[in-house]
């Protein structure tokens, strides 16, 4: 049945219209029922479905070109960056919650503690272990999340260095979060197993950094093709920068929580440790 008005907005329909003028609505909305439902049900869910399918493998066979064709304008053939941003963050957060793959927090050091040379200086390191702990429990339960929102900073970084390449700070972002996302994906899939069972052992921080190192270098391989570099140089030019950037941001946040968890009196702990 054809409906005289639009049901969303009130705008007057005429009977060819399939769609109201005004907000864009189908003009034969009609009341739910189950059938319709399912249907709408399987339509998102196929739509959706082909769109991610198609993203995921242009991301693992060829993500620069995957990249450069979303931004120059294929927005339909692909899924929407930020859509599988929040997916990707939705899975990465109940994967690590069911494997665990973080160090536990740190915990006050009797043997420290019998060091310090008075109550002060006891309670000042208990203040710093707290605050240690605070930072790692933080950190462990929003890694993911954390190291999408530094994108912004990454794409400047890399925006500064190859503004000639023809690709703005905009769409740098998109490409280095579709990079991101997926690269956390594939980092939550093999290497946190391999942190949860080395938890608390010597070959941790190994396997941390290097699945780090992993994306890093999984990220440049896409930015290579996305500023259309077509040698190793390219390749070795963006890893650079990339490495650049993540070794300046490091020092620049470990500073930053040094400050906080030791600031002001609590220097002088440092010396007791």
């Amino acid at each position: 049945m054809h409906n005289a008005h639009c049901l969303n907005c009130g705008m007057a329909l005429y009977a060819h219209q399939e769609f109201c003028s005004h907000c864009g609505q189908k003009a034969d909305t009609r009341r739910f029922t189950f059938k319709q439902l399912l249907r709408d049900l399987l339509h998102a869910f196929m739509h959706a479905e082909k769109g991610v399918l198609r993203l995921l493998k242009g991301l693992a066979l060829k993500p620069g070109a995957t990249a450069a064709a979303f931004v120059e304008g294929k927005r339909k053939t692909y899924f929407n960056p930020f859509t599988f941003l929040a997916l990707c963050i939705a899975f990465m957060v109940f994967l690590n919650n069911w494997i665990k793959p973080y160090n536990d927090p740190p915990v006050t050091n009797q043997q420290v503690l019998q060091r310090m040379p008075n109550q002060e200086m006891k309670e000042l390191y208990v203040l710093t272990v707290e605050r240690s702990a605070e930072i790692q429990e933080f950190g462990s339960k929003y890694l993911d999340l954390i190291s999408v929102l530094i994108s912004p900073y990454f794409a400047c970084i890399i925006w500064l260095f190859f503004r000639r390449r023809k690709r703005n700070a905009a769409e740098i972002t998109v490409a280095y979060v579709l990079f991101m996302a997926f690269s956390n994906v594939l980092s939550a899939i093999l290497i946190s197993p391999l942190l949860n069972w080395c938890r608390s052992g010597a070959a941790y921080y190994p396997i941390l950094f290097g699945g780090i190192l992993l994306q890093t270098m999984y990220i440049a391989w896409g930015l290579k093709t996305f500023f259309n570099y077509r040698t190793a140089g390219g390749y070795l030019k963006v890893l650079s920068v990339l490495l650049i950037a993540g070794i300046v941001g490091f020092i620049i946040l470990m500073g930053a929580l040094f400050v906080y968890v030791y600031g002001g009196n609590r220097f002088e702990v440092l010396q007791y440790l």
